[in-house]
């Protein structure tokens, strides 16, 4: 008896599991290539070796795919106000995933799939996230190895919730984001290539940013008013502000120790168990690293950055803007200007941390 063929869509389906060709043909036909290099870069640095990890991403919707892409995690923990089970579901089958099984408790459903040679698991909470549900839920979700947030939600404006959510991140692992956060509770920005700074690799609210959790603390709402003092100090030791001439030198000692006396009134009232970690962090940043001509004003390298910059925008169209940077590039520090500039900082850092170098 003659069998009947199937239709185009359950002949893909008959030969899962795909193989990694497959796999990443699919993600390419929904994300489009330049969102998939993007994510390759992503994946370099939080998870390169595909290890078993875990996600936590709030306020997601139904968007599984871009978290799968960037992480390759095995167990995802997403979080909305809205029902998106079935649009999940969808998602994980257009990228080759296999439904495995799916069950509800409470307000949380979960779906085991098999996606890219590995068995996963996507845990959906089903709840309106506020300050009043925010402890509940993590509770629930435990820690994770990578919080990601795409199209925030505006979540990362609230200081206590962000503090809890970055909480539950372990120490050394990953945020995924859409928003600058150097000075949220200890994380430490991890670079990726400038190229996909530019609107060609526009990512969620702006620009993708992969930060490192490089401690873990208590009482996190206040260290974040130190993480914000101690972002201010580290740029104007490095001459961002003014840059390092000799006018600038003379602004820099009136501010600079400003700064500083603002800097260890935060670092006393951290508590003691908190401080040795970061107390050699201040010495390293403050006292003992060269000037970093990344961040100095007019610096050949700050003014390239800037540059390329403006071009990924193209917010850089015309000579005379292009000309601007060439004139302000004449401007450029000596390395006795920078000399100098570090040693009057170290002046400043000795009378205000006495004893600590």
């Amino acid at each position: 008896m003659e069998r009947k063929l199937p239709s185009k869509e359950s002949i893909r389906d008959a030969v899962l599991p795909y193989g990694p060709k497959e796999v990443e043909s699919r993600l390419v036909d929904l994300l489009g290539e330049r969102r998939m290099e993007l994510h390759g870069a992503a994946m370099k640095i939080v998870n390169a070796e595909k290890k078993d990890l875990t996600v936590f991403y709030p306020s997601s919707g139904p968007d599984v795919v871009h978290a799968l892409a960037a992480t390759s995690a095995t167990t995802l923990h997403l979080a909305d106000r809205d029902q998106h089970t079935h649009g999940i579901i969808k998602r994980i089958k257009d990228i080759g995933g296999r439904i495995q099984k799916l069950s509800y408790s409470g307000n949380k459903s979960e779906i085991d799939f098999e996606w890219d040679g590995k068995n996963r698991k996507v845990v959906f909470h089903h709840i309106e996230i506020d300050k009043g549900t925010v402890s509940k839920l993590l509770a629930e979700v435990g820690q994770y190895d990578i919080y990601f947030e795409k199209k925030s939600q505006g979540l990362s404006s609230d200081s206590e919730i962000t503090e809890k959510f970055v909480g539950n991140l372990k120490t050394g692992g990953h945020a995924i984001l859409d928003y600058e956060a150097e000075r949220h509770i200890g994380l430490e920005k991890e670079q990726l290539d400038t190229k996909y700074e530019g609107e060609n690799y526009q990512y969620g609210d702006g620009c993708m940013r992969i930060y490192r959790k490089r401690r873990s603390v208590t009482g996190a709402v206040r260290i974040m008013r130190f993480n914000e003092a101690f972002s201010d100090a580290v740029h104007r030791r490095n001459g961002e502000d003014d840059g390092v001439g000799d006018t600038a030198l003379e602004y820099f000692k009136k501010r600079y120790e400003n700064d500083l006396v603002k800097l260890k009134t935060l670092y006393d009232a951290i508590p003691e168990g908190e401080k040795a970690n970061i107390r050699a962090e201040i010495i390293t940043e403050l006292h003992n690293k060269e000037i970093d001509k990344s961040m100095v004003l007019n610096s050949a390298q700050n003014i390239q950055t800037q540059i390329e910059f403006l071009r990924g925008k193209r917010a850089l169209t015309t000579p005379e803007a292009y000309e601007m940077f060439m004139e302000r590039k004449a401007q450029e520090p000596t390395e006795q200007q920078l000399e100098k500039f570090r040693e009057e900082g170290n002046k400043i850092f000795k009378k205000v941390f006495k004893d600590w170098v």
